[in-house]
């Protein structure tokens, strides 16, 4: 999914990176399911500083689009066979111009416990970083250039073997 479809889907994964706000209150409401006690909710905004760069006032993400989705999918694929438990799971990403602020990333994970709520939306966050083609330009007081945390890009099968923390069950 992109651009405008910031609609949550019939299934349980919601995965979409757009141009718009993202819709952080829907996200988390759509992510509750009567056999999920816990929801837990990261959302990523922009500030406005990055590492030796002072009074950042904007960031612009460009993504490769055409396989943000299917990385995502792979991510939410590999949270699922980390934890089969997960009720639904939302994933979604800003991209182009966003000001100090706003939300440039939502990931909600429900599961019947909070352990494993708070371990497969962790576990989401990082491999969605490293492994789904983002990129963020960042304009400072001094100037613009690329993030200077950038990296390859990465598989989320190879995250696999980041440790597992909570229930699997």
């Amino acid at each position: 999914m992109t651009g405008l479809d910031l609609i949550p889907p019939d299934g349980l994964d919601w995965i979409a990176t757009s141009e718009m706000a993202l819709p952080v209150d829907q996200a988390c409401s759509w992510a509750v399911v009567p056999h999920c006690g816990a929801v837990v909710t990261f959302c990523g905004t922009v500030r406005d500083h990055s590492s030796g760069r002072f009074a950042v006032t904007s960031l612009e993400y460009e993504a490769y689009v055409e396989q943000v989705v299917p990385r995502l999918g792979d991510v939410a694929a590999s949270a699922r066979s980390r934890w089969p438990a997960i009720g639904r799971l939302v994933l979604l990403h800003r991209i182009g111009r966003l000001v100090v602020g706003d939300v440039s990333v939502v990931v909600v994970a429900s599961t019947p416990h909070r352990e494993e709520a708070f371990a497969a939306a962790r576990y989401c966050i990082d491999t969605l970083k490293h492994t789904v083609p983002i990129w963020k330009h960042e304009t400072w007081a001094g100037g613009s250039d690329w993030s200077l945390c950038s990296h390859p890009i990465g598989d989320a099968i190879a995250q696999d073997d980041a440790p597992m923390i909570g229930p699997t069950q």
